[in-house]
């Protein structure tokens, strides 16, 4: 008989990308969030920044949150692409490469010569990846924002209040655009190891929100109408959801409580939670078509119920009976919260001599080590030196180099000259 293995026992795997080599060149969100997930998987990062200004959430319009953010495990070199020489360097560094992820202008690595056409010839293995507005069509050439997105995807419309569209409160869709980019990106490398060639990859911002409401578009075109918007003042937190009870509710301590009723199972639970002996099995509520045609009544009753409870008692009670609920969580209350400290969720973010929470990726990789953060955002062009060496540079010619402007080493960790765009 073989031994029981103890899975405490078992050496931890390696970080999965533990040797893939990233070339970023990129701004604000949408890149750097892409970099950031490629580098807590494990790539190597080197940075690129142009030497004058660096990469834009390096303003002190925000005091740097959004640079620091999303800019660890990653090395910095400031190198100026414009110039024959940091071409060069880039050249080299493409050579040896796997992947490219830029969020920078439409057409600007073609236009500075870079682009994957150029970058395939000097190595055939490498991957490219732009996070743009749009994909190839129409607008494929056309600047574009989060927020823009948001607008013309449907999703500001379907967030908002009638004839008032809201973006949502995060930068999701820089996020999740890059993060479909990454997708991209390991579906490249898994095919690369059986052709041995890379691909040209884009990730389209406009593209993702659509991809997100695409239920709605569904609907739409079914019905031949346009749904609600989701804000209060046209339908009511939830009531435009298909499900007999999906709302927030107050209780007597002012904290309100989201409950999910999806399923008979749940619906059992909140009778039981709340004492309803008489609606549980009654057959006037036994499936969610029937639940959802009499949601108002509902409503009323489980409002007044969950009035006389604090908001730990509700929670508690449907806790015990596995109904889905949730607060409304802050940003500090979320930094306090149980599950994501108990269970170790944060990784520790220095700023200085502070330290700060930033969440891990959203994904577990059990036999794998842990995230961490290797490596804090640093300096424009920190790693310069060391990375020009790398390449095979001589310290008399790092030093022309940064004679001629084409690379920086500084100590300046934000830019204090240019705004956030």
């Amino acid at each position: 008989m073989q031994p029981k293995l103890d899975n405490n026992a078992i050496a931890k795997q390696p970080l999965p990308l533990q040797g893939v080599k990233v070339l970023e060149l990129s701004h604000i969100v949408a890149g750097p969030s892409g970099g950031m997930i490629l580098g807590d998987l494990g790539a190597e990062v080197i940075k690129i920044e142009h030497p004058a200004t660096g990469d834009t959430s390096r303003s002190t319009a925000s005091g740097g949150t959004t640079f620091y953010t999303f800019n660890r495990n990653k090395q910095f070199l400031a190198l100026d692409l414009s110039q024959p020489e940091g071409k060069a360097v880039f050249e080299k560094l493409v050579a040896r490469a796997d992947i490219v992820l830029d969020n920078i202008a439409p057409g600007a690595l073609k236009r500075l010569g870079l682009d994957y056409a150029w970058g395939s010839k000097v190595n055939p293995r490498i991957i490219y990846c732009s996070v743009k507005g749009f994909l190839p069509g129409p607008y494929a050439d056309r600047p574009f924002l989060d927020e823009l997105a948001q607008m013309a995807g449907g999703l500001a419309y379907l967030t908002g209040f009638k004839d008032q569209p809201m973006r949502a409160g995060a930068s999701i869709t820089d996020i999740g655009a890059a993060t479909y980019g990454v997708i991209g990106i390991l579906a490249a490398l898994y095919r690369r190891n059986q052709t041995g060639v890379g691909e040209a990859i884009q990730a389209g911002l406009y593209e993702t929100v659509v991809f997100w409401i695409s239920q709605y578009l569904t609907s739409a075109q079914m019905t031949g109408a346009n749904p609600q918007p989701r804000g209060t003042a046209a339908s009511g937190m939830g009531r435009t959801m298909g499900w007999g009870v999906y709302q927030l509710f107050p209780t007597r301590d002012g904290r309100p409580v989201f409950i999910a009723v999806t399923g008979n199972r749940h619906w059992l639970g909140l009778c039981d939670a709340l004492g309803f002996d008489d609606w549980k099995h009654s057959p006037e509520f036994n499936n969610n078509r029937k639940r959802t045609a009499q949601k108002p009544r509902i409503a009323e009753r489980i409002e007044a119920a969950v009035k006389q409870l604090t908001y730990d008692d509700i929670t508690a009670r449907l806790y015990q009976v596995r109904v889905p609920y949730a607060p409304v969580g802050t940003p500090l209350d979320i930094s306090d919260e149980k599950h994501m400290n108990e269970g170790e969720h944060w990784l520790k973010l220095k700023v200085g001599d502070r330290d700060f929470k930033v969440p891990k990726l959203p994904i577990s990789l059990g036999g794998t080590r842990d995230f961490e953060i290797a490596a804090q955002p640093a300096c424009l062009g920190e790693h310069t030196d060391v990375i020009l060496q790398s390449l095979g540079y001589s310290e008399a010619e790092i030093a022309a180099l940064k004679a001629q402007k084409v690379v920086l080493k500084s100590d300046r960790m934000l830019n204090t000259d240019t705004p956030e765009g």
